[in-house]
């Protein structure tokens, strides 16, 4: 059975509220005598204090809810691991609980979250509750994706035109049938970056139809199978243009990673007959064969705006609500064709 404050003031000769004092630094002064028996009691009977409900009654849990698609992505895992390591250095434990592209599962999570009575709520790119689910929630809630029409606080990497620049750079490669690998539009992410693939692609007068767009679930082999259906000789641009994409812009790392097996097995050299760039800048990047050409979304600064919005939130209640966009690096590497 488990040991109650009751019974540590039984052993101590004190009363509950005593044993409430000493644990809790007051709100009423405690002799010293009195709590050293009070802490040899807890250090005997081996007494561990309700978290949770000690929290509660101060006000916090001192907890953040951290809500991804998908945890072993590398990029969304390195997004939490940063944002877990800011919250620690803050105080905070992190509660993180992945969707895996579920979007029937992700308002159970947020309940599951705010049951629990976390202090706030951080919600990551890829995570498709809308806002007026979002709206419902009593605890801060701070979004890792833009959403202009939102009243709650957003930080975002400015996808479409990262997007943008990363097709810029294959354009300069002489590059103009670039086919585009991205997941579904209705998650923000990927429909910002299909748009600055599209918006690129017009402005300079170069093919945008949707014959050159493969739509391709988040992993590897989402990468792989549309890497397949732009390149492969029975691929949908033959039928519009009679040829393949000399270049292919995708929208995430780990999709790359797929689509460069797809060009291994279709015995097309990267960059000399295909050339790619995606989005993501993971570490696993580095390590392709050859190095993937990357726009860097720095998860590490990410992490830290995000947080340090969020607790402003918390620390502050009716603090406007954030607007932060922020803008990625391209990592040349080798896939882009650019010399070693």
């Amino acid at each position: 059975m488990a040991v109650t404050r009751s019974d540590v003031a039984r052993a101590a000769g004190v009363s509950p509220a005593v044993v409430s004092y000493v644990l809790n630094n007051g709100p009423r002064p405690v002799a010293a005598r009195t709590r050293e028996r009070v802490l040899a009691a807890i250090d005997q009977l081996g007494y561990r204090p309700n978290a949770i409900a000690s929290a509660l009654r101060g006000g916090s849990t001192q907890t953040i809810g951290l809500l991804t698609p998908n945890r072993s992505n590398p990029f969304y895992g390195s997004l939490a691991e940063e944002i877990e390591r800011t919250l620690t250095e803050q105080g905070y434990l992190t509660l993180t609980a992945s969707t895996y592209g579920y979007r029937s599962s992700e308002e159970r999570l947020l309940r599951t979250f705010v049951d629990r009575q976390t202090d706030g709520l951080i919600i990551t790119s890829g995570v498709s509750l809308s806002g007026a689910a979002l709206a419902g929630v009593d605890q801060s809630v701070l979004v890792l994706e833009e959403r202009p029409d939102s009243s709650l606080s957003t930080v975002s990497m400015d996808d479409e035109s990262d997007a943008a620049r990363a097709v810029d750079h294959l354009q300069v490669h002489g590059h103009d049938l670039i086919g585009c690998i991205v997941g579904p539009p209705y998650v923000s992410a990927d429909g910002l970056r299909l748009a600055g693939w599209r918006g690129q692609q017009r402005r300079t007068g170069r093919p945008a139809s949707d014959g050159l767009v493969a739509l391709a679930d988040a992993g590897e082999e989402g990468g792989y199978q549309a890497a397949g259906l732009l390149l492969s000789e029975h691929g949908r641009p033959w039928a519009v243009y009679g040829r393949r994409p000399t270049a292919l812009f995708v929208a995430s790392d780990v999709q790359a990673f797929g689509a460069l097996h797809a060009c291994w097995e279709l015995g097309l050299s990267v960059p000399d007959d295909v050339a790619l760039v995606s989005m993501g800048g993971t570490r696993a990047a580095r390590f392709t064969i050859p190095p993937l050409t990357t726009m860097r979304q720095d998860t590490e600064y990410l992490a830290r705006i995000a947080c340090a919005h969020l607790l402003e939130d918390i620390r502050h209640p009716g603090t406007p609500p954030a607007r932060v966009r922020l803008t990625g690096n391209l990592v040349v590497g080798h896939t882009c064709g650019c010399s070693p």
